[in-house]
């Protein structure tokens, strides 16, 4: 790779969950864009190789990978440090990789997990392993001239999923802080493997509850660093593998939103702590 001081006056950008899905065609959009250079994070790095031929071949330039496991935080501290030495910032984190067990058995690819150990999974990997790698990659954001996160979430973390009003307040409050929030996501976790979150006032979804704490969280960050622009995006109902490619949007219309995000000019359209959905700002409330 070319050094950092060549790579200066570059964007540098991180898509996470990026060989495949909705996060490839964030790249794909983004590195057709010279002044970009898009960073792949994959968990699998044969899958992320395969991506970048792929995305060759296609036209796209400036890309580069890492290895990245939202469950392993390790990888999170070497992304960091590699993305420190080799470009000394970076300017766009898109916070895209997340697990959902849409079916019991993932459409037969793993045995059956119970509800319990469906939540500890999806809310350590889609809430804890997202949080912890946007902590290491904060501080990169903020030697960034227009540093933007943008966050893939889901109408499944809509905040009219949680069925009791007190929870429904208390995540949207402008006093949340993380650490509070962290609390509220182990106290669901907690209750699903007592198996009492029912009664306790959560839903049924440990996917929900990882996506409500992403938007949540997408809100605590925006007003904690107001010069960054903090967004989350309901991409859609794509057809993906996490379900089973049954879902109506095609992952290219899912990405458009997040793309705009990432390159709209800041300094005349600033926009932080939304969600979006199709290009519009949306209530978080929304059915």
């Amino acid at each position: 790779m070319s050094s950092c001081e060549a790579l200066s006056t570059q964007t540098i950008a991180l898509i996470t969950g990026a060989n495949k899905g909705i996060g490839y065609e964030i790249v794909k959009r983004l590195s057709r864009d010279s002044n970009i250079t898009c960073i792949l994070g994959c968990r699998n790095m044969d899958l992320g190789k395969k991506a970048i031929e792929s995305l060759q071949k296609d036209g796209c330039k400036n890309l580069d990978l890492v290895k990245i496991d939202l469950e392993k935080t390790d990888t999170h501290d070497e992304v960091a440090r590699y993305i420190l030495e080799t470009y000394g910032k970076c300017d766009i984190l898109v916070n895209n990789a997340a697990v959902c067990f849409n079916d019991s058995t993932l459409y037969g690819k793993v045995p059956h997990t119970p509800f319990e150990k469906q939540a500890e999974i999806t809310v350590a990997t889609n809430f804890f392993g997202t949080l912890s790698l946007t902590e290491k990659i904060l501080p990169l954001l903020e030697k960034s001239s227009s540093p933007r996160i943008i966050n893939i979430a889901s109408s499944a973390g809509r905040l009219s999923i949680l069925p009791s009003e007190e929870r429904r307040q208390s995540f949207s409050s402008n006093n949340l802080s993380i650490d509070k929030l962290k609390d509220f996501m182990n106290e669901f976790v907690q209750d699903a493997q007592n198996g009492n979150h029912v009664e306790n006032g959560w839903p049924n979804t440990g996917y929900g509850v990882s996506k409500v704490g992403i938007i949540a969280m997408t809100k605590i960050l925006a007003r904690k660093f107001p010069n960054m622009m903090v967004n989350s995006v309901d991409p859609g109902y794509c057809r993906t593998d996490q379900n089973n490619n049954q879902g109506f949007v095609p992952p290219e219309r899912g990405a458009l939103t997040p793309y705009l995000l990432a390159t709209i000019d800041g300094e005349k359209q600033f926009t932080t702590g939304n969600h979006w959905y199709e290009e519009q700002a949306i209530s978080w409330m929304y059915q």
